[in-house]
């Protein structure tokens, strides 16, 4: 195979992950089949808590959103990592390369490229962005469902949201201040 060969390879793989991930991760993916039973909870709503399930279907909306885009960030690097480190051993062992300068070369592109997936998705931590997102979803969707309840008293539903977003914050963050500026909130859960 020439190396025009192998570039246009490179190539068409390369566009084909393109496509799958805008398939799979465009915004009618991501909210066709999450909270599907949330998409009813309007119109079943008591009068005390109208308003307010905007505001946490909304804030549901978002941090799925999140969850889906960390999600995508980590799982891509992780698989891409390995990968493209496969490919360049493939890429050394392959005897039909044409140019063996080349072949290094190229081997070495994508093994430092693998490299660098794995370094940009420990140092950005992604895993940790991606849980404390996916926890965040979880717990809005509940609160949603919380708000069906008659008699739900409204102040506590703020609270709540409110202690929904302190949580994620602080596991992303993982700050020893939180944003109520109360210092030693490291060991809190």
């Amino acid at each position: 195979m020439s190396n025009l060969q192998w570039i246009l390879m490179g190539a068409g793989g390369l566009l084909l992950l393109v496509l799958i991930f805008r398939t799979f991760f465009s915004r009618s993916a991501i909210f066709h089949y999450r909270g599907l039973a949330l998409q009813q909870l309007s119109k079943l709503i008591p009068d005390e808590s109208k308003g307010l399930d905007e505001i946490v279907l909304a804030a549901y909306r978002e941090h799925r959103g999140n969850t889906i885009r960390w999600s995508a960030a980590y799982f891509g690097c992780t698989f891409g990592s390995a990968l493209l480190s496969a490919t360049s051993a493939v890429v050394l062992k392959i005897e039909s390369f044409g140019n063996v300068g080349v072949k290094k070369d190229f081997a070495a592109v994508l093994a430092a490229t693998a490299a660098l997936l794995v370094t940009l998705s420990t140092a950005g931590d992604f895993h940790r962005k991606w849980l404390a997102n996916r926890a965040a979803a979880t717990a809005m969707e509940n609160l949603a469902y919380d708000l069906l309840r008659s008699g739900l008293d409204r102040a506590a539903v703020i609270e709540k949201l409110k202690d929904i977003n302190t949580r994620r914050n602080d596991e992303i963050a993982r700050s020893a201040v939180d944003v109520r500026g109360e210092v030693g909130t490291e060991g809190r859960q």
